[in-house]
């Protein structure tokens, strides 16, 4: 796993001044194990580091060594670098960062660049997994179990637990080095699949009555109302995870979950695929991104029916490129 000439490590080495490492807005595992990991690793190294994100640490990441750490941004501090990880660029931060140099470690696709110490492979399953081999190009030996525990955390659920495309015998590999380096498959399995809150179970059975179905059962999808989170004392954050019900479904090829965040008079979406649709390209289309698999953007309007009409409007223009569904021009022919 040692990987040599990566221009951002270089910079890391020679770098004196205070650095941010940021996470997207509504974390998840990967962006909070990557930057956790990072931070630990850094302060090793003896840097000044901040590890931040807009948002709180939700319930289901504050098991995660150092969660209790992580400063809420907006800061009034300058940095001299400010790493934003597994993002498509600082805006998915959703807070102001003021820094000298900027850069950027994902495994997303398109996005904004910063510059030549940009991090970014495709390829990659996880966003952790390019953080772990920054760290062992530069000094393997100091991931701790605590450094190994954010990572693992990360690859395992971008992967889906080692069930989705994106694992292969790399991954795999990864994993097995990580569990040496002290991080626990089954701690990790436990926090994050059997500690959930009754309040959850609750905002589940109101968001499953919402679920429908679309273009003869091809798209499914739930809607996530605000006063769902209300009656329900849940929060945003428990949200993470719910559009894998629709996908789940037989025949489904598309799944989304739309989501209400009246604070923003918008709607977020979450989008994920079974293979043959590339929900990156229809996220990219209304703004957003991420994987061919798992992507997301944001709907810029108040009333529901509008957004989930753009969002189908944008998925069925996907199933027309797959040729899963014929155009209307088409049907009429």
């Amino acid at each position: 796993m040692v990987e040599q000439g990566i221009p951002l490590l270089e910079l890391l080495k020679e770098e004196e001044g205070p650095i941010l490492v940021a996470s997207h807005e509504s974390p998840d595992a990967d962006t909070l194990g990557s930057a956790l990991a990072l931070g630990f690793f850094l302060r090793k190294k003896g840097k000044k580091v901040v590890v931040g994100c807009k948002d709180k640490v939700p319930h289901f990441l504050d098991f995660l060594p150092g969660s209790q750490e992580v400063v809420r941004l907006p800061v009034k501090e300058v940095f001299s670098l400010a790493i934003v990880v597994d993002a498509s660029g600082f805006y998915r931060v959703n807070a102001e960062v003021k820094a000298s140099k900027r850069a950027r470690i994902d495994h997303h696709i398109g996005g904004e660049f910063y510059g030549p110490y940009d991090y970014i492979d495709p390829e990659a399953p996880s966003t952790t997994a390019l953080v772990y081999r920054l760290l062992c190009a530069w000094d393997r030996s100091a991931i701790d179990r605590e450094i190994a525990q954010n990572l693992y955390a990360g690859l395992a659920t971008d992967t889906g637990f080692f069930r989705y495309s994106n694992t292969d015998a790399q991954t795999f590999q990864i994993a097995k080095e990580l569990v040496e380096l002290g991080a626990d498959p089954h701690h990790t399995f436990v926090n994050f699949a059997e500690r959930e809150r009754i309040n959850k179970m609750r905002l589940i059975v109101r968001v499953l009555d919402t679920l429908s179905l679309h273009e003869d059962g091809l798209v499914a999808g739930i809607s996530i109302f605000d006063r769902f989170f209300k009656e329900t004392g849940c929060e945003y954050s428990d949200s993470e995870g719910l559009v894998n019900y629709p996908r789940s479904l037989e025949g489904v090829e598309v799944a989304y979950a739309l989501i209400e965040k009246p604070e923003e008079s918008l709607w977020k979406v979450s989008l994920r695929s079974k293979g043959r649709v590339d929900v990156a390209k229809v996220a990219e289309s209304l703004g957003g991104g991420g994987h061919k698999y798992a992507s997301g953007c944001k709907i810029k309007v108040k009333d529901h029916g509008q957004a989930l009409e753009i969002l189908l409007s944008a998925v069925r223009e996907a199933l027309q490129r797959e040729g899963l569904i014929k155009s209307a021009v088409n049907q009429h022919s």
